[in-house]
């Protein structure tokens, strides 16, 4: 019974409060205003003794009411008089009470994303420039419309066109102007709070980068002399650290050097801040300096090397460890979703994955438990927190899927029933557990539906056999390529197209030849038919763990034989597990010759392939030199046949490309060692002559000649059983010497 006067006193408290604020515009005189703004300053003090978050009703009883008022209050305010300094304290003793974390979690206690819309949307256009004066008139003011701003974009999709013109430029202005006024530091760190919130949509990040803000904050960051206070501090690493979840912002803070910044500014901050607070700060630092690092140094680094990346590394699996056990979202100003966005970029390099997993043996049942915990929140409709819990799970599915392309976790992933349930339903119904916006995603990160039959794919994989009449049934080239390189592969395939039948998944899916809904099972079976996988070698290839699936399928699982190409301008350097999977093989750089001569040269590695795959199935088929040719003999060789021989002997590809089609007969071919032999040095001038014209001025390695000419007299030896004697029966009755003058590009044969 106790319970209900306590409710039924605080609804009439509300009610009586909400009636007095409406009344203000309506006061006839002054000294109206001056008694019912006392009432309110009175009443909010008593209705909010330990803050407003304890009574969430009335505190939504005046968020949904004080927009109406400002103009009110705006008017007052311009003079400074009796009602001014009245209305100034009840908006002090308002600010006082309305908190900015206690506005974020009634918000989310809403569970109403339509009314929060309608919230953010009366309250954005009150934003004045004129409101940010040099002196304190309108502080109070703005100390209450920020927090309401800044909650309530958290959790609304926005866009530029919501917000007031300029606005970051003047709010920018304002803070490098006041920064240094102890007296303006609450309005200066709601004016921060708003731009770290801000800088995490992909839509505003441009604008804030526009408006010059990173370079700002990277100049308060080198500051020399005593820092600000914490909460100032931590908003401006927050605020980097918020940017470099955004390509762009990351391009922009790596040209000024903002990583030094970082740097440069931890010992003052050690010095000024005590530690729990400097813990924090450093924290933020070590994520920002992870976002900025560029993958290829991520996979070339040593972990234990790096100080600041093991520190964050440890915090962060200990956050997420505790996560799954309590259920706590932030961790020193940064999102959980966040946390983990970061953890799936160092995962690119697999030996922080294994260190992380050998280190911590409860992180992946940890992972096992948010993901099912995550999908299952996703799941309700009524949700209004979906941005940052649909993150949540994506960066769960990204970690599960680089986890599930090493074998030795397989067994534990497979065993836990809940969790295959569980990527099942998200690989087969992705739609339900996804928003309609998400925040700024990294590009390390694919989408749940990519990510989650990633793993069951790799889960499948381990156990799979193809049937061996499939494997047989081999017809066409492969191209598999990351999607950032997809103009230089269409025009790839469109040339290619004209010599060799090509798979590539775009062509198909234009083409309708794609007849199942899952893609992975199309490019699986396109790789099970094929006779080679044509690789475009690419830092994007790499870093994309889809490519990596392809190529892990069709390498480790199929056995098949991987031409790598590189396009144009591509100055990247295969390593890790892409070099490791291409260690060896021929590849063709269209970068160092004409497309044409690069085109050529690769068509004759894949056209002798197919040659080799065609003769294989015929009756008369063609061993290579190292064993005996049976059903077919020298004289009768073909230009498919000595293509195939150049190809079986591992010729230089340019080499290849030059001599190859010169022969058209086997006994030609012994003629010319014979030939060789003889005039040696005169061949190989002649030879290197043709090679520079054929190739632009390419020069002829002396190795890959040799590799050449013993390979052919080795033919010879091998099928002319009188060479032996005619080599020295030639060296007895010759006593000539040759001797080769190069003049340009005619040369003088003496004997």
């Amino acid at each position: 019974m106790s319970g209900d006067i306590t409710t039924a006193s605080y609804q009439m408290a509300t009610n009586d409060f909400v009636n007095d604020l409406k009344s203000l515009p309506f006061c006839p005189t002054p000294n109206l205003y001056a008694e019912i703004i006392e009432r309110l300053t009175i009443q909010l003090k008593q209705a909010t003794p330990n803050g407003l978050l304890e009574n969430k009703p009335f505190l939504l009883a005046i968020v949904d009411n004080l927009y109406r008022i400002i103009p009110t209050f705006d008017k007052k305010l311009s003079d400074i008089n009796d009602s001014s300094r009245q209305t100034n304290l009840f908006l002090e003793t308002l600010t006082n009470a309305c908190q900015g974390l206690s506005l974020f979690y009634l918000f989310i206690a809403i569970k109403d994303s339509y009314r929060l819309d309608i919230i953010f949307h009366n309250y954005i256009p009150l934003l004045k420039q004129s409101y940010f004066t040099h002196d304190n008139k309108y502080d109070h003011l703005l100390n209450c419309l920020l927090p309401i701003i800044t909650s309530s974009s958290t959790l609304v999709a926005i866009t530029g066109n919501d917000l007031p013109p300029n606005m970051f430029s003047y709010l920018l202005d304002f803070v490098k102007i006041n920064l240094k006024y102890e007296e303006r530091t609450k309005l200066i760190d709601n004016i921060l709070s708003l731009v770290k919130l801000f800088s995490i949509s992909p839509k505003l990040t441009p604008m804030v980068i526009d408006s010059d803000w990173p370079n700002a904050c990277i100049q308060w960051l080198k500051r020399i002399g005593r820092r600000p206070p914490y909460t100032t501090d931590i908003l401006i690493n927050l605020i980097l650290q918020k940017l470099a979840r955004n390509a762009t912002a990351v391009d922009v803070l790596n040209q000024l050097n903002c990583d030094n910044a970082l740097i440069e500014s931890n010992q003052q901050m050690k010095n000024d801040h005590n530690e729990e607070e400097y813990s924090s700060i450093y924290f933020v630092q070590c994520i920002t300096h992870a976002l900025l690092i560029e993958a290829k140094e991520i996979k070339q680094k040593s972990i234990i090397s790096d100080e600041r990346m093991c520190h964050v590394l440890e915090q962060m699996i200990s956050f997420l460890i505790s996560t799954a056990q309590n259920g706590s979202m932030f961790y020193k100003g940064c999102h959980i979703s966040e946390i983990l966005s970061v953890l799936c970029k160092l995962f690119v390099n697999d030996d922080i994955l294994k260190k992380c997993l050998n280190d911590n043996h409860g992180f992946l049942d940890c992972l096992y438990q948010l993901l099912i915990q995550y999908a299952t929140i996703s799941s309700d409709s009524t949700r209004i927190y979906q941005m940052l819990t649909d993150e949540t799970l994506l960066g769960v599915v990204n970690l599960l899927w680089s986890i599930s392309f090493h074998e030795p976790y397989h067994e534990n992933l497979k065993s836990n029933v809940n969790l295959m349930q569980t990527l099942s339903n998200i690989a087969t119904s992705s739609s339900l557990y996804t928003s309609r916006h998400f925040r700024a995603v990294p590009h390390d990160v694919s989408t749940l539906k990519q990510a989650a039959e990633g793993i069951l794919w790799n889960l499948r994989r381990s156990h799979l056999t193809v049937p061996k009449e499939k494997l047989e049934e081999k017809s066409h080239i492969m191209i598999s390529y990351s999607h950032c390189d997809s103009t230089f592969c269409r025009e790839l395939v469109d040339n290619l197209s004209q010599h060799i039948p090509v798979w590539v998944d775009y062509k198909q899916q234009r083409l309708g030849t794609i007849h199942s809904d899952d893609l992975w099972e199309e490019i699986a079976g396109a790789m099970e038919t094929a006779t080679t996988i044509v690789v475009i070698v690419s830092k994007d290839y790499y870093d994309s763990k889809s490519c990596r699936q392809e190529l892990s399928y069709g390498c480790d699982t199929l056995k098949k034989r991987i031409v790598p190409i590189y396009a144009p301008n591509q100055k990247y350097k295969a390593s890790g597990w892409l070099g490791i999977r291409i260690a060896g093989q021929k590849y063709v750089h269209f970068g160092r010759n004409t497309f044409t001569n690069a085109l050529g040269e690769l068509m004759s590695i894949l056209t002798l392939e197919k040659n080799l795959i065609a003769v294989e199935k015929s009756s008369d088929t063609v061993l290579s030199t190292e064993t005996k040719v049976e059903g077919k003999r020298l004289k009768t060789w073909a230009t498919k046949d000595i293509r195939k021989w150049f190809l079986d002997n591992h010729i230089q590809n340019d080499l290849t490309t030059l001599l190859s089609d010169r022969f058209h007969t086997g006994t030609a071919l012994i003629t010319y060692a014979r030939h060789l032999k003889q005039f040696y040095q005169r061949e190989y001038l002649q030879m290197s002559t043709n090679y520079y014209k054929k190739f632009n001025g390419k020069r002829l390695q002396t190795l890959d000649y040799i590799t050449f000419v013993d390979t052919l007299w080795r033919l010879r030896e091998e099928y002319d059983p009188e060479s032996k004697t005619e080599d020295i029966s030639d060296r007895h009755n010759s006593n000539s010497v040759v001797c080769v003058i190069n003049s340009g590009s005619e040369e003088t044969i003496f004997l």
